[in-house]
């Protein structure tokens, strides 16, 4: 079965301290906080947002629109305690053809280096290859992006390299550091660390 399908009828994952679901309008003023931090968009493809109606027309409405025919693959990261969404986990670019896809995630500043995009990773990998049954996930981050790197080796990813300039991130080409896991590879650290 094709992705698109399965996104269609995106499911909803609960972590200890997450809630992984579909992202909705009613979550702009959360999604607007942490996409209007220059901290948070330094190291991202995209601009910090100015306004809410930035926030809602480039990304919430776009992302909900893409539900209803499975061009969405974002999930908002609840945390459970405060019912505040405080970021993204998301599959993007994906190849039913090579059963394939990328990972890629946002979080709100003030939740950095607790783990928790670590967690909601973990969650994305084990649907993708579990459910989706892709081959590879892999995923991308700034050179100098140390947190990013930590969330995906943690994750169980491999860095496998520098792919120089590739992408134009605020007016400068920078380098991304490219990192992937495959089904096997994912099968074999779930076996262990259930044990």
């Amino acid at each position: 079965m094709k992705i698109e399908n399965h996104l269609k009828d995106m499911p909803t994952f609960e972590t200890e301290r997450l809630l992984l679901r579909k992202v909705t309008r009613y979550d702009l003023d959360d999604v607007f906080e942490f996409s209007s931090d220059p901290e948070v968009a330094q190291r991202m493809t995209w601009e910090k947002n100015d306004s809410k109606e930035e926030t809602l027309s480039n990304f919430l409405q776009p992302t909900v629109d893409g539900y209803k025919d499975g061009q969405s693959g974002v999930w908002a990261i609840v945390y459970k305690e405060s019912e505040k969404v405080i970021g993204t986990c998301s599959l993007v670019e994906w190849s039913n053809e090579h059963q394939k896809a990328e990972i890629g995630y946002v979080l709100n500043r003030k939740f950095w280096g607790a783990g928790i995009a670590t967690e909601a990773l973990r969650e994305v990998l084990s649907y993708s290859f579990g459910v989706l049954q892709l081959n590879r996930i892999e995923g991308g981050c700034d050179l100098d992006n140390i947190g990013s790197e930590k969330v995906m080796l943690k994750a169980g990813m491999t860095f496998e390299g520098v792919l120089r300039k590739n992408e134009r991130i605020k007016g400068e080409f920078r380098d991304t550091k490219i990192f992937s896991i495959l089904k096997s590879e994912f099968d074999s650290v779930s076996i262990h660390s259930s044990k």
